[in-house]
């Protein structure tokens, strides 16, 4: 729990938004796209008029990037917590993005559920941040 004193500050950034998944279609073009989908793979399957997960990433990489630029700048407070809340597919290619996985590294974890978190701890003796969080990984290619 935060007090209010201990936040800095809070903003919206539309970068963190979940993959647009296109125009609502007839279902069975749906079914075809969603088939189709699980043979290219997540990450680089486009919805008709959406994205695909290499979108998504790109706008991860922009994110990330301001990200730092404005917490190493000097001209912002220095802080030692930031929360992202985002969903499921953006936090994975987040952590993609940072820890630099592979599509196939990608491919291998399910999306995290509505709710769950992921922490990212600073380890101070080697300066980089580590994945706190157990990911799951897919039980099969139909989970997300």
């Amino acid at each position: 729990l935060f007090l209010p004193s201990q936040i800095l500050s809070v903003r919206e950034d539309p970068r963190l938004r979940e993959q647009e998944w296109g125009n609502f279609l007839h279902p069975d073009i749906r079914r075809a796209e969603m088939e189709e989908r699980k043979k290219v793979g997540d990450f680089y399957f486009r919805f008709s008029n959406g994205e695909s997960g290499a979108d998504v990433y790109d706008r991860c990489t922009l994110f990330l990037d301001t990200l730092f630029r404005e917490n190493m700048n000097g001209q912002t407070p220095k802080v030692d917590n930031i929360l992202i809340v985002c969903h499921g597919l953006f936090m994975r290619l987040f952590l993609m993005r940072y820890f630099r996985w592979t599509v196939e590294e990608h491919h291998k974890w399910r999306n995290f559920r509505n709710g769950e978190y992921c922490v990212l701890e600073h380890n101070k003796e080697t300066g980089s941040y580590e994945l706190q969080t157990k990911l799951e990984e897919k039980k099969s290619e139909d989970e997300e």
